[in-house]
Formats: C-alpha cells, sequence, structure tokens
C-alpha cells in the first residue's frame, strides 16, 4: 500500500454560503490550507462532511472540485457510504472517473443488518472499482457484533481492501484489529480526541473534524510524538482533548467550527444543513480564541 495514506487528513466539513447552497469557494479555500500546513490528505464528504444530508450530485460535485484543486498535492480519500448499495457503488464509481485516490464506505445505517449483508455490501463497493476501499467503523453506527479476530478475517476478504478508519473511542480493539491484520491494512484513527494515543495501537494516520480547524498543529505533535518525551506529547494531548470537550460541552459544535475556521483561517464555511446546528448558539469572538489558543497555532 503506498506510504501516501498516512499521516494527518482532515475529515472535510461541507460549506455552505448564505442561502443554504454549497460553497465551492469556501471548499477551494479549505483545500489550498490543508495544503500550506503540509497535511497529508483530505476525507471528502464523511460523517462531518454531512454526507446524509446530500443529495447524490452534490456530493459528486464536491469531490470534484477538491480533486481538482488538489492537483494531486494532497491525496483524497471519497466516502462514499451511502443507504443503498447501488448509491454507494455509484459514487466509487464516480470517485475512480474523476481521480481520487481511494474510497470509504460506513456500515450502512438504519436498518439492523447482518454481518453477512454488511460484508456483501462491503463486497460490492470494493468490486467496483480499483481503488483501495477503507472501511470506515463508526463505533455508534457499527452493530456487527463480531470479535476482533473474526472482524479482521472478514475484512481481509473484502476486494480491493485497503484499510479502515477506525472511530471509536476502543483504544483496545484497535490494537486487537492491528495484530490480526498486521501490515496487511493500513488503520486511520478517526477520534481526533485520542490522536496521538492511536498511535500505539498501530494507527498510521488520523482523519478527524478538528484537523480543518487544527490541522497543523496536530500534524506536528504526531511526529513529535514518534520521537519527542513523552511528557511533550501529553501536554499537547491534554490541551487538545480540553478544548475538544469545551466545545462538544457546549451543545454548538457546528457553530463553534464556522465561527473558529473564519477566525483562524478566514474561511466562512456558513452553518450546516438542518437539522444539524438548528438550535446552536452563536459564539462571542473572544470566547472562540481562548479555545482556538488552547491548542495552538
Amino acid at each position: 500500500m503506498s506510504e501516501k495514506f498516512a499521516g494527518l487528513w482532515p475529515a472535510l466539513v461541507t460549506p455552505f454560503d448564505s442561502q443554504g447552497k454549497l460553497s465551492f469557494t469556501a471548499l477551494e479555500e479549505l483545500v489550498d490550507k490543508f495544503i500550506e500546513e503540509q497535511l497529508e490528505g483530505v476525507y471528502v464528504t464523511g460523517s462531518t462532511g454531512q454526507w446524509p444530508l446530500l443529495t447524490t450530485s452534490e456530493r459528486e460535485a464536491i469531490l470534484e472540485c477538491v480533486v481538482q484543486r488538489s492537483k494531486r498535492r494532497l491525496a483524497v480519500m471519497a466516502h462514499v457510504g451511502a443507504m443503498t448499495t447501488d448509491e454507494a457503488v455509484q459514487l466509487a464509481r464516480h470517485a475512480a472517473r474523476v481521480g481520487a485516490d481511494a474510497v470509504s464506505a460506513v456500515t450502512p445505517i438504519y436498518y439492523g443488518y447482518s454481518a453477512d449483508v454488511v460484508f456483501a455490501h462491503y463486497g460490492r463497493i470494493g468490486s467496483a472499482t480499483d481503488l483501495p476501499l477503507f472501511i470506515y467503523h463508526f463505533e455508534s453506527a457499527n452493530k456487527l457484533g463480531l470479535g476482533a479476530r473474526e472482524y479482521a478475517r472478514r475484512i481481509l476478504e473484502i476486494p480491493n481492501i485497503g484499510g479502515m478508519k477506525v472511530t471509536s473511542p476502543d483504544l483496545y480493539l484497535m490494537g486487537l484489529l492491528q495484530a490480526h491484520l498486521g501490515d496487511r491494512l493500513r488503520l486511520f484513527s478517526g477520534a481526533d480526541e485520542l490522536m496521538c494515543h492511536a498511535l500505539f495501537s498501530g494507527a498510521i494516520g488520523a482523519i478527524g473534524t478538528f484537523y480543518n480547524l487544527w490541522g497543523s498543529a496536530c500534524r506536528q505533535a504526531r511526529i513529535a510524538a514518534a520521537t519527542q518525551p513523552a511528557e511533550q506529547t501529553h501536554r499537547f494531548m491534554q490541551s487538545l482533548q480540553t478544548a475538544i470537550a469545551t466545545v462538544l460541552e457546549s451543545g454548538s459544535t457546528w457553530s463553534f467550527l464556522q465561527a473558529a475556521i473564519r477566525q483562524k483561517h478566514g474561511i466562512d464555511i456558513g452553518r450546516p444543513r438542518a437539522p444539524l446546528g438548528m438550535l446552536d448558539r452563536d459564539w462571542a469572538e473572544e470566547d472562540v480564541a481562548r479555545i482556538v489558543a488552547m491548542v495552538g497555532p
């Protein structure tokens, strides 16, 4: 597997303008910022990108914009998870056609699918293109009930499987998966607040929401974690965890991201598509600045 699948990747926010339409200008500005920060890749139309609230054509348009703007200067992984297998396959084929580097898919949501159905779904997505497929293990949606050994065995049977994005506070699970998968697959951690901890459970990269805001600082922290004294990484992670907890406990995460990205990067991503963020409060500029400063430049 190419070394391009490593490092720090923002789970890209989907920007909207004041009319609730996709803001391709803000998308391009975000891609430019990630390139400037020397981030390794970007994860497009995942949970942070509001995929369940987007149409198929909107998802395709967002991916095309990101691929064209990146010009191979950072890797692009397209999340193609969908309510139906046919839509996921369509999105995967589109991703291959427009030049994405990989695809990813979350477990089918809402209905209580059996493990056999879920892996048949993954199999069709994996077979749809020659792109590597990264399973998106989203703890709150994944209800397969498989042990790590069986989970790993079945994942390895998926065509064109490249790795996993594991969004879970359970680093024991990630460690067991890495033990069973070895170097055959590449694991990304999806819990921002455990970014450096996940290194010791086998993660070769991190994909997450708050890297839209603190990408540069988090990238440097991951690099330092492998070479610097442990107390330095510990201090950084305490600051990052405290900042993230402060935002999540507010109940106004989406409005914080809008205010913070505008304040730090000068990019207006707008409010999310309702019902996301409908009751979010507005943030005082000084409160945003205080939280942003907790993590650093």
